[in-house]
C-alpha cells in the first residue's frame, strides 16, 4: 500500500461519495471525510498544488455546513496542509501506518486551527476537557479508523498483493 502510487481520481470519488454520504448514515459523526484524500496529496503533489486542493476541499466542507462565516473551514484546510506537509517526511510514503497516523495528526491540528479561527471571529472559548476528550482524542481516531477501513482495507483485500521474499525465487519453467 504505497500512497505515492494512488489513484488520485478514484479516492477523490470516493471521498465526495462518503463526504455525502457518511452525514446520513452517521449523523451525529463530525469526521473530517477528506483529510485522508489531502494526506495523500502530500505524497504526490507539490506543496502549491496540495494547498490548491486543501482550499477546494474546505469550500466544498464549507458548501455542506451551516456555517456563518463561509471560508472558515477553507483557511482551516489550507493552514493545516501548510503545517502538515513538511511533516511528510518523517512518515513512509509505503507503510499501512502512515494514512491513519497522518489522518489523526491532519483532524487533531486541524481542529485546533479552527478552535483558534473560531476563536478570533467570535470570541467564543470552546476549550474544556471535555472538548479535549471528544475533539482532541476520540473523533481523530475515528478519523484514523475511517481513513484504515475506507482507504487501506479494500487495497489490501482487492489490490494487487505484495511479494514476498520467497516469491522472488520461484523456478518458472
Amino acid at each position: 500500500m504505497n500512497l505515492e502510487n494512488k489513484n488520485l481520481t478514484i479516492i477523490f470519488l470516493a471521498t465526495i461519495l462518503a463526504a455525502l454520504s457518511l452525514p446520513v448514515v452517521l449523523p451525529g459523526w463530525r469526521l473530517m471525510v477528506f483529510a485522508p484524500f489531502l494526506v495523500v496529496i502530500f505524497y504526490k503533489k507539490s506543496f502549491l498544488v496540495c494547498l490548491w486542493w486543501s482550499l477546494a476541499c474546505g469550500l466544498f466542507v464549507d458548501l455542506l455546513t451551516s456555517n456563518d462565516q463561509f471560508g472558515l473551514h477553507a483557511v482551516n484546510y489550507c493552514l493545516t496542509s501548510a503545517i502538515l506537509f513538511t511533516q511528510r517526511r518523517n512518515f513512509f510514503a509505503d507503510s499501512l501506518t502512515t494514512l491513519p497516523l497522518m489522518t489523526f495528526f491532519f483532524a487533531c491540528l486541524s481542529t485546533i486551527v479552527q478552535c483558534l479561527l473560531i476563536y478570533t471571529f467570535e470570541r467564543d472559548n470552546i476549550f474544556s476537557w471535555e472538548f479535549f476528550l471528544t475533539d482532541m482524542v476520540y473523533m481523530p481516531a475515528c478519523d484514523a479508523l475511517y481513513a484504515f477501513i475506507f482507504y487501506i482495507l479494500p487495497f489490501l483485500f482487492f489490490g494487487k498483493q505484495p511479494r514476498r521474499g520467497k516469491d522472488y525465487f520461484l523456478d518458472k519453467p
